[in-house]
């Protein structure tokens, strides 16, 4: 359970157990991973799609 502590207009001290702040790292990370995963896609499907064998010379030239 969060309590919090001190609120000011730009800021919130909260108190927490280690285990809930833990898991709000882990779900803060797996959001931003998603939001570059999202992103990518978008990407991926304004491409023009490629032969295997330019795919292959594209992975070559990395």
């Amino acid at each position: 359970m969060e309590a919090i502590i001190e609120r000011t207009p730009s800021r919130i001290t909260v108190s927490m157990s280690l285990r809930r702040w833990n898991r709000m790292l882990q779900l803060e990370e797996t959001y931003k991973l998603a939001r570059i995963i999202k992103r990518s896609m978008k990407q991926v499907e304004s491409e023009p799609s490629m032969t295997p064998e330019e795919a292959v010379a594209a992975l070559r030239a990395l």
